[in-house]
């Protein structure tokens, strides 16, 4: 076994390794962690949830939706909730921190939206850059009241809501956090809601809703609902999370010898373009014993060695279907021969991170030449050397170049390496399962 080298102040050594080999497992996801807690907090009875992720992110919902009273109980990873309906919600005492969650924040704010309490929503340094005016701007039209700075785009945001009406909403950016926030909404509307995409997002959302009782539907990249609807207590199991299981998909690819195998997954088609674009550039990843679980379907992913090449990748419903994965896919074209070309990407500047210029720093730190294309990146495969890289304090830049380490030259350095406690604190451990020397 070939253990990572240890943390120092913050950074931590990633060693090449002969091999990568294994079963493992991920933890829960995300995504559906989020939707399963905000939708179990407005059910009326106890809800209760298995696998759920336990990270930073997950438990700033958590922390935000018991400040609205909501009785929360987690051991391990199972969690208790008990809900007493959307009108049960009480007036926080003080101001909500979203921390680092943009899911927590605009889910948040179309929760809060509902009712005729004051609230205020905050968050880290990093999250109050990111822009909230694609949901306050429909949940004003919804007649919500929301204030805050950049003309309401940037929290701090107060919120007072109640008296909401549904309405028939064209969202000009795909997003589906800003779908679910829409839905949460109307579920202390009155009438129809209606939400059209430019480009279908992921729809998590719509299938736990169904899984407890609302009557939805969809149609293209349309969602519709009758509002004021009460959703029944939940009582699912999370499926391993696609965007965590992606670090080991993407590093498997390139190490020199790989067979790994990541069991009970989640691959929501909204979810996993990232394996689309893989085999398209030669790699080897298989879904096996694919079936469905709380009405997601779930897989086993089996993933060898490949000899991956160069693609241009510009279909907008791809890169929606990939955009969290995107950093990564442009870490492991560093070992492709030819050029990638990623556009239609530029929602990669206003996550966590300036995506791309993290990326691109990152890759001409190891010895690989990138460029910066505004709305996406070039890059250079060749041999990556090993060097120092900035994560820029976000978890999926630090686990990207993780990744990259298995096949370089010398090692990488990654600083800031304990961001990945937002969304994946076992990384190391699991990373370590798999690493031999």
């Amino acid at each position: 076994m070939n253990d990572i080298a240890a943390m120092s102040g913050g950074t931590v050594f990633f060693r090449p390794v002969k091999k990568l080999e294994g079963r493992i497992a991920v933890p829960g996801d995300k995504s559906i962690s989020h939707r399963a807690l905000f939708i179990s907090a407005i059910a009326s009875g106890i809800s209760r949830i298995e696998h759920l992720l336990v990270a930073d992110d997950t438990m700033s919902t958590v922390n935000c939706l018991r400040m609205l009273g909501v009785d929360i109980e987690i051991k391990d990873t199972y969690a208790v909730i008990t809900g007493n309906g959307i009108d049960g919600l009480k007036e926080p005492s003080d101001i909500l921190n979203a921390g680092n969650s943009g899911t927590t924040a605009r889910i948040m704010l179309g929760l809060l939206s509902t009712r005729d309490f004051f609230s205020a929503l905050t968050g880290d340094e990093s999250l109050k850059t990111r822009p909230m005016k694609r949901i306050v701007t429909p949940l004003m039209a919804m007649g919500a009241s929301l204030d805050g700075r950049d003309r309401a785009n940037l929290l701090p945001l107060s919120v007072r809501g109640g008296k909401l009406k549904g309405i028939h909403y064209s969202m000009p950016v795909p997003s589906a956090q800003v779908k679910t926030g829409l839905i949460m909404a109307s579920m202390g509307a009155r009438g129809i809601m209606t939400i059209t995409e430019p480009v279908s997002t992921r729809d998590h959302t719509e299938r736990i809703l169904k899984a407890s009782g609302v009557d939805l539907k969809s149609w293209d990249s349309t969602v519709q609902l009758a509002c004021a609807q009460k959703p029944l207590p939940l009582n699912i199991a999370v499926p391993g999370d696609f965007s965590s299981a992606a670090f080991f998909i993407g590093a498997g690819t390139i190490a020199a010898h790989s067979d790994i195998l990541i069991t009970n997954v989640g691959v929501n088609p909204g979810r996993t373009g990232l394996i689309d674009i893989l085999k398209s550039m030669g790699a080897s990843v298989e879904l096996l014993n694919t079936r469905y679980e709380a009405g997601e379907p779930v897989a086993d992913i089996h993933v060898v060695h490949s000899k991956l090449h160069g693609i241009t990748l510009d279909d907008r419903k791809l890169i929606v279907r990939a955009i969290d994965e995107l950093p990564l896919l442009a870490v492991i074209s560093a070992y492709a021969h030819g050029e990638t070309v990623i556009r239609n990407a530029g929602e990669l500047r206003v996550k966590e991170t300036d995506r791309i210029k993290a990326v691109v720093n990152g890759l001409s730190g190891i010895g690989i030449k990138a460029k910066d294309l505004g709305d996406g990146m070039l890059i250079e495969g060749g041999k990556v050397k090993g060097g120092s890289v900035s994560s820029c304090g976000d978890h999926r830049i630090a686990m990207a170049f993780a990744a990259a380490s298995v096949s370089s030259e010398k090692e990488i350095s990654i600083d800031n390496f304990d961001a990945v406690s937002i969304s994946f604190p076992e990384f190391i451990n699991i990373f370590n399962m798999l690493r031999h020397a």
